[in-house]
Parts: C-alpha cells; sequence; structure tokens
C-alpha cells in the first residue's frame, strides 16, 4: 500500500515559511508511520520559472519527494478570489495524476500552509472510508456526529481540501474543478461529485487536527502576498 502525500503551490505563497511549508512539517514522522510514503508538489511556475521556489526545492530533494511544474497561461495579470480555482484545480488533478501513476491506494491531499499532525495518516487511515478529512478549525465545518468516544471523534460533512485523505477508487475518478454557477469552490464540487456520482458521503475526523498558518484567514487578497503574474 502506497500513499501519496501532495500539495500544490505558486509562486505567491513563496514569501513566507509558513504558507509553503507548513504541509511538510512532520514529514518525517508521517513517512515512518507508514511502509510507502511519497510526497509530491504540483508547481506553478510563470516567468520566473523555478527561481521563487528554490526553499521548496531544496525540502523535497532533502526529503527524497517528487515534483512537477504546470503553466496555465489564462491572461491573468493578478492572481484573484475569482482567478485561482481554475490554476488550484489543475495543480490538484496533477496530483492526483501522479498518485495514479505510482500505484497509490491512498492520496493525502493538504494545503501548503497547513500542517498536519504527526500521526495524521494514521488516525485518517483508522477509519477505513473512501473519503475522509482531518478536522481544520480554522474552517469551522461540523456536522452530525457518526462515532464520537474516547478513542475517535468521527462526524458528517464536507471535509476541506486543505486536509483529506482520498482513496484511490475516488481520487481515480473525480476530477477537481469548480463550477461558479452553482457556487462551487474545490471543496465543495469534490464533495458534491462524491456523494452524488459515487455514492460516497464524506467523513470528518475532528481528533486529528491540522493546523493552517495563519490560523484566521480571509480572501486570498487579504493574506499581504505579492500576487502579480509574472508574464
Amino acid at each position: 500500500m502506497t500513499v501519496v502525500v501532495a500539495t500544490t503551490l505558486a509562486a505567491f505563497v513563496m514569501d513566507q515559511p509558513d504558507t509553503w511549508g507548513a504541509w511538510l512539517r512532520n514529514a518525517e514522522a508521517i513517512k515512518a508511520s507508514h511502509d510507502d510514503v511519497r510526497y509530491f508538489a504540483a508547481i506553478e511556475t510563470d516567468a520566473r520559472h523555478l527561481g521563487p521556489f528554490g526553499p521548496l526545492v531544496e525540502a523535497l530533494h532533502d526529503l527524497g519527494a517528487d515534483w512537477w511544474t504546470y503553466h496555465l497561461d489564462d491572461g491573468r495579470t493578478q492572481v484573484t478570489t475569482g482567478n485561482r480555482i481554475r490554476h488550484l484545480t489543475m495543480g490538484q488533478n496533477l496530483a492526483s495524476e501522479y498518485a495514479t501513476a505510482v500505484g497509490a491506494s491512498h492520496l493525502l491531499f493538504l494545503a501548503a500552509d497547513l500542517e498536519p499532525p504527526p500521526d495524521a495518516l494514521t488516525k485518517l487511515l483508522e477509519v477505513d472510508h473512501p473519503l475522509v478529512g482531518g478536522h481544520v478549525p480554522t474552517y469551522c465545518l461540523d456536522g452530525p456526529a457518526l462515532f464520537t468516544g474516547p478513542d475517535m471523534d468521527v462526524r458528517v460533512h464536507l471535509p476541506t481540501a486543505a486536509f483529506v485523505l482520498i482513496a484511490r477508487e475516488l481520487f481515480k475518478r473525480i476530477k477537481w474543478r469548480g463550477d461558479p454557477e452553482e457556487g462551487m469552490t474545490d471543496d465543495p464540487a469534490f464533495h458534491h461529485d462524491a456523494r452524488t456520482l459515487h455514492g460516497v458521503e464524506a467523513l470528518v475526523r475532528h481528533d486529528c487536527v491540522g493546523r493552517h498558518w495563519p490560523e484566521s484567514i480571509g480572501a486570498i487578497e487579504t493574506r499581504g502576498h505579492d500576487m502579480e503574474v509574472r508574464r
């Protein structure tokens, strides 16, 4: 059983170590918790190519991780809330493609600014379900309890794409997408397709907590990054 731990990044996150490197914290513990864990990054480049990503590439090299680059030129000059989803989902789909190619049984997708706990993989696999998220308090997501006890707290609701374990039966078949007509970004669209197309409801393990950096966030334009796309 191979598990791929993956993220996608654009150049604007590279100005703060917390926003590009949080997902790599506890990587050694996560790798040690399972027989075969591979790390992967889908890196979106602009005219600077890999220039802004030096610290990331070094960290990935030290971890023995793989990375692919991609570039989507839709004419944008700034990253905005309105245009970022198509770029983000392209990277997410590359992560799914990588996981498919290496024969992974599961894909643990993390946002680059999300720090998973050291036992994240153990706890999420323990739920034994095709679509199970970790709890990220930043997003205030909650739902009815499926099982709540001293050893496991599992609830039924939308997981955030920032911290979600997806089994091969789903990541091979469901494409990450946004649907502006239905008001859905990547998280709810994936959840919708898992439920309506494949009959799989999402679960979230609330005693498996990931930390978002920063813990309180607004729209992407308000987070203090350089959002210019170099052309």
